[in-house]
């Protein structure tokens, strides 16, 4: 994806009332003032067009498409199914949406040149969900357990990353229990530059796809949750780290959307205990629903277990060219 220009930080929109649907819950800090999206796109050389119903802001140029849709949390960016940390609320003829939205995750992924400099990745810890006595989801008719599964994933995935020049290591390598806080410390203690918790899901017998989910950004709702919470205030260690696990998010996200040819089920947020504490980029992803008795008989067959991994490396590689492109950028070399 082109390297667009980003909306300036002190874009504002015409002083107007906090719309309803931003405005902060009683006895909680009170929200950021929110921000144009008209003013937004305007940064970014993008030209709004509101549909027919008018129930989405559409921002289009050659590079990029983004739908904004009124009075929801739900977007799309250049084809990805994302969610907002706050709705996007109608407020005369824009939209306003949250500056934390704009300035840490969608700003990042448009323009990731203007993020923090963040190195190469050297060193990818993967972290197999559940373990031992934690068997994580289950599909008793398919006899599948979660637990299984991630370890399987993980372990070729693990070995594509090193085929591509990565260190590799894991949180586990065996069927063992292991407490959830000892995941992101091992990340820690090892100097990992990356980490990828590795799961499948569950739901009705209807529901399939892909999820993936970054760290939810400090003073937002995690995606999951209608209400805001006193603990949304807190600023975890891992969101250092919310621009670059925005970009790494989108990349590895659509690369498997497109390449399993899954249901997008969207890039989500969420305060996952394996996230909070890193102190590198990170996500968590949800690989498939074994509940859905088409996609669970797929998830357990070696074939789809390895098109799974082969589609996560190709997004961390793809993420990795763009952090050693502008690198070269700042040093002034050309990366061919």
């Amino acid at each position: 994806m082109p390297i667009a220009r980003a909306a300036r930080a002190d874009a504002r929109p015409p002083t107007r009332p906090q719309a309803a649907g931003i405005a902060a819950d009683p006895g909680l800090l009170p929200l950021p003032e929110p921000v144009s999206v008209r003013a937004f796109a305007a940064n970014l050389g993008l030209e709004p067009a509101w549909s027919e119903d008018r129930s989405q802001l559409r921002l289009t140029s050659r590079w990029s498409r983004i739908e904004f849709r009124a009075g929801s949390r739900e977007m799309a960016l250049n084809g990805v199914r994302a969610f907002l940390g706050e709705p996007a609320v109608p407020a005369d003829d824009d939209l306003l949406i949250s500056p934390i939205d704009r300035d840490r995750f969608l700003n990042p992924i448009l323009a990731p040149q203007l993020n923090e400099p963040l190195a190469p990745i050297r060193h990818i810890v993967i972290d197999p969900g559940h373990g031992g006595s934690a068997d994580g989801t289950r599909n008793d008719a398919l006899k599948l357990l979660e637990k299984h599964l991630t370890l399987k994933v993980s372990l070729l995935l693990g070995d594509m990353l090193e085929q591509r020049g990565f260190k590799v290591s894991y949180t586990r390598t065996e069927d063992i229990d292991l407490d959830l806080a000892a995941r992101p410390a091992f990340a820690r203690e090892v100097g990992a530059d990356l980490f990828l918790s590795i799961h499948f899901n569950s739901a009705r017998a209807d529901v399939r796809g892909i999820e993936t989910y970054l760290l939810t950004r400090q003073h937002q709702r995690s995606t999951g949750n209608d209400k805001r919470e006193p603990d949304d205030a807190v600023a975890l260690p891992g969101n250092a780290f919310d621009p670059w696990n925005a970009h790494l998010g989108f990349t590895v996200h659509r690369q498997m959307v497109r390449e399993l040819e899954a249901f997008d089920r969207g890039l989500k947020q969420a305060r996952f205990a394996v996230l909070k504490t890193l102190e590198c980029p990170g996500l968590l992803l949800e690989c498939g629903y074994l509940s859905n008795p088409e996609e669970g008989k797929l998830i357990g067959t070696e074939a789809h277990q390895r098109r799974i991994a082969t589609a996560i490396a190709n997004g961390v590689d793809i993420f990795n060219q763009t952090l050693k492109r502008l690198q070269a950028v700042r040093e002034g070399r050309t990366v061919r």
